[in-house]
């Protein structure tokens, strides 16, 4: 994949390393050899700033965040500790227990049918895990690939890891992700370094534009589903999206840049990154969110939306019309809005709800309707202003 960037050409400034394999220059084998998406956000760096770029790699593909950390940081995590607590609540251990047995029992007759008809065997259904207990170790690879390169020097963390979630019962992945972010932090004793995390899910997005190649594996601009989508469609990506939140954090938007869990456009996922880094981490002046949500007012029968981050100004790509907002009254009940920029605001209204208090953008496992961008050609977050 990466060799139509450096053919013939080392990289004499950019320099990799592992926790158990020391340093490599950047040459063509160990480039090649590499993370696709580290090199292309190292190369980045390396070519604006124009200074030695160090990337230290410590990656296992599809793998979830509970291992990432340390048990320490994770022992004492009080919010982790929290998340468990308020699941143990709703957990029904009886519940849970039949209705593993039924899973398994219709497993095993259709496992039987499978190897009958030789096909493919369904995947066995998982045993009922308690309140806090894991799925895989907490800390294995925090040990293998990151307590090693501690006593180096540090700008930032790229992160991209966690897409199969946190291995652990009852903790949801902004708790998980607090006590690793801490945690690394207070390990490598160097202050609150720049945390950069890649969008998850990836894709489910359009682009501003799909012809240039960070953004050539976008959706398709689509229609309008008929009704807004229900609640818990967006929750998981409401979740990651929340990470941003903690101090010096910052996402890399990845709904326009193709999903998948190892997708193919690696160099635009790596220069999507390199771009928040350039801003978080190494203060230029450049533009590396789309619209953020900031605040909303109502005003009569309508609504109107305040963003940061409108870049050069909103504005909308595809289709006729600025699409993607849900708007509700009292009665909880979403309908699709029509949405007027009017300067750095977005002024929502719709027939159906003739008080509205409450918004949705983007709402949903998937988004290719929404077509909020900023000038910059960067799509708009998801959000919503309810807690229903």
């Amino acid at each position: 994949m990466l060799t139509k960037y450096v053919e013939g050409s080392p990289y004499p400034k950019i320099r990799f390393a592992t926790a158990k394999g020391g340093w490599k220059e950047g040459t063509l084998a160990n480039v090649n050899g590499a993370s696709a998406l580290l090199f292309s956000f190292g190369l980045r760096l390396q070519q604006e700033l124009d200074v030695p770029i160090g990337l230290m790699q410590g990656a296992v593909g599809g793998t979830p965040s509970g291992p990432w950390l340390s048990e320490e940081a994770y022992n004492a995590d009080e919010a982790c500790k929290e998340a468990i607590a308020k699941f143990a609540k709703t957990f029904n251990a009886e519940e849970q227990k039949k209705n593993y047995e039924a899973a398994l029992a219709k497993w095993e007759k259709d496992a039987e049918i499978a190897k009958k008809e030789n096909k493919p065997v369904p995947q066995k259904p998982a045993l009922v895990r308690k309140p806090g207990e894991p799925t895989a170790k907490i800390g294995n690879l925090y040990e293998a690939h990151i307590r090693g390169f501690i006593p180096f020097a540090i700008r930032g963390v790229l992160w991209d890891q966690g897409e199969s979630g946190t291995a652990i019962t009852g903790v949801d992945q902004y708790s998980l992700m607090g006590a690793l972010i801490r945690g690394w932090r207070k390990e490598w004793g160097q202050g609150d370094f720049a945390f950069i995390y890649i969008q998850k899910p990836s894709g489910g997005g359009c682009a501003w534009d799909s012809e240039i190649a960070s953004t050539k594996n976008a959706s398709k601009f689509a229609p309008l589903p008929k009704a807004p989508p229900a609640t818990q469609t967006g929750l998981y990506r409401e979740t990651h999206i929340r990470i941003a939140k903690y101090p010096n954090t910052a996402m890399a938007i990845a709904s326009d840049l193709g999903s998948g869990i190892h997708p193919t456009n690696k160099s635009g996922y790596g220069d999507r990154a390199s771009r928040v880094a350039l801003g978080l981490a190494y203060g230029k002046k450049v533009e590396y969110y789309g619209p953020v949500f900031e605040g909303q007012k109502a005003e009569s029968d309508t609504i109107r939306l305040t963003f940061t981050h409108v870049g050069q100004g909103l504005a909308f790509k595809h289709g006729e019309k600025l699409q993607g907002f849900a708007i509700a009254g009292a009665d909880k009940v979403f309908h699709w809005a029509d949405a007027t920029i009017e300067g750095d605001t977005l002024v929502l209204k719709s027939a159906n709800v003739p008080k509205p208090i409450a918004t949705r953008y983007a709402w949903g496992a998937d988004h290719p309707w929404a077509n909020l961008f900023n000038k910059d050609g960067l799509p708009a977050q998801p959000f919503r202003t309810d807690s229903w």
